[in-house]
């Protein structure tokens, strides 16, 4: 019966140390999984981040207010070149651009203008066949310079500190990307002046004077 007990006992012992090794041979085996885990990991963020920090060059031409060529996030839209070259002038047609289209490296942008304004600059330069049909035009000329003022000093100006984005948009060479920043930008503090618009991306100083008659800072 001894003899019996101490097999059984050496046979525990043994299985007991068998489970045990076993265990402790899973465990290393899963370290080097996680840590290689963590690696890849590691690498994805720095390629991540390489990615953002990449920039391409593009010209930026046409209906813009400050054409010319920039380096733009490799990662960033159309919109967003065209508001690096100053933004919109008046007479861009915008309907024609492909605003949310992404950037690519040497790419160029041509922001067209109104087909309306075009055919009205082409008229404008046809040479006058008589002396009295140019004064007529002339006197013509005169009386829609003179209205152009008159509606100019009765234009109802937007208080930039409480109009909405779309109120904004009323604005000359505002469109809904511009005025949406306009909005963001007064929560970080109120426009105390208009000079304050060039806090705004994708306002410079050429946009500013076109917009300083029509705003009003409430």
């Amino acid at each position: 019966m001894q003899a019996k007990s101490k097999k059984l006992i050496f046979i525990t012992i043994l299985l007991t140390g068998c489970i045990i090794t076993g265990l402790i041979s899973n465990n290393d085996k899963e370290k080097p999984l996680a840590g290689s885990s963590l690696l890849q990991s590691a690498q994805g963020a720095v390629a991540s981040k390489a990615a953002q920090a990449k920039t391409v060059r593009v010209q930026v031409s046409g209906a813009v207010l400050e054409p010319g060529i920039y380096d733009v996030p490799a990662s960033c839209r159309v919109e967003e070149a065209i508001a690096a070259a100053g933004g919109l002038t008046e007479n861009a047609d915008s309907e024609r651009v492909n605003l949310v289209r992404k950037v690519r490296d040497g790419m160029q942008i041509r922001v067209p203008v109104q087909k309306t304004t075009r055919k009205s600059s082409k008229q404008g330069t046809k040479p006058h066949k008589t002396a009295g049909y140019g004064a007529s035009t002339t006197k013509k000329s005169g009386s829609t310079r003179a209205g152009t003022e008159k509606n100019n000093s009765a234009v109802q100006r937007v208080r930039i500190n409480s109009a909405s984005a779309s109120e904004l948009q009323q604005l000359p060479g505002i469109g809904p990307a511009l005025a949406q920043r306009i909005v963001e930008t007064r929560k970080g503090g109120r426009f105390t002046s208009a000079e304050d618009l060039l806090r705004v991306p994708g306002i410079g100083k050429a946009k500013l004077a076109k917009l300083r008659n029509y705003v009003e800072v409430d």
